[in-house]
């Protein structure tokens, strides 16, 4: 018999010990030889170190119970009225070992699930700091008749969109005018203060192409101060 040196409190219970013992000689399970594993389980109890009680308990238990197993296997066997096979006693300690076997499997691969699981990190949900809104209930009649009105192939109202209604032409002859009646200069926002959206967008135009001809001017003192308008010395004032 091997001297075995493992301690009480390494196995988790008396079928944690039978598992490792039927494991190790590579017993098959369903067919337990239940002389040889009593032996080798108490053994196992002779040799430890230490005995606690209250920890040894259960382990004692299952001692007696493989003992009782071992003395019903080594009895004669009585004649089964109505030639009827006897029950194996070892049937209940098989069942137990085959649920204890699937359930540490299970705890198993739980705890690697786990390990897995712990080299991950976490962060915040996306929309944590989001405020709920509550939104109307609509009923689904409602919600088909909108779907239909979508749908629908009736007529639409066409959109007519009006001419531009401001010559950039006309407003660089105005600016030359203007120039004429104040000829040391006046403020370029003076150009935008009045008028349509339009208007304003074809007198900036206006300043544009004025300035690409060469016909006027424009300068600043510093940032952000106002922009003044010129007209350049001898230059005309006739756009055409």
């Amino acid at each position: 018999m091997k001297d075995l040196s493992l301690k009480l409190n390494a196995f988790e219970g008396p079928l944690d010990l039978l598992m490792h013992l039927i494991e190790r000689d590579k017993i098959d399970i369903y067919d337990i030889p239940i002389v040889e594993i009593t032996e080798q389980y108490i053994s196992y109890l002779r040799n430890l170190s230490e005995f606690d009680m209250e920890i040894a308990s259960e382990f004692l238990v299952m001692a007696a119970t493989l003992l009782q197993i071992k003395s019903r296997l080594l009895l004669p066997k009585e004649a089964a009225a109505d030639d009827g096979e006897e029950a194996d006693p070892r049937q209940q300690l098989v069942e137990m070992l085959v649920e204890y076997r699937r359930i540490k499997r299970a705890a198993n691969m739980l705890r690697s699930l786990k390990e897995e699981a712990d080299r991950f990190g976490q962060r915040p949900p996306m929309f944590a700091n989001m405020v709920e809104r509550n939104v109307g209930h609509y009923p689904v009649q409602d919600l088909l008749k909108a779907l239909a009105g979508m749908l629908a192939g009736g007529s639409r109202p066409t959109a007519f969109i009006e001419p531009q209604a401001f010559s950039v032409q006309e407003k660089m002859s105005a600016i030359l005018q203007r120039l004429k009646r104040h000829p040391h200069g006046f403020l370029l926002n003076e150009l935008f203060r009045s008028g349509r959206p339009g208007e304003k967008v074809a007198a900036f135009l206006a300043v544009l192409e004025l300035l690409k001809l060469g016909i006027v001017t424009i300068s600043q003192a510093q940032h952000f101060a106002p922009i003044y308008i010129f007209g350049r010395q001898g230059e005309g004032s006739h756009v055409s």
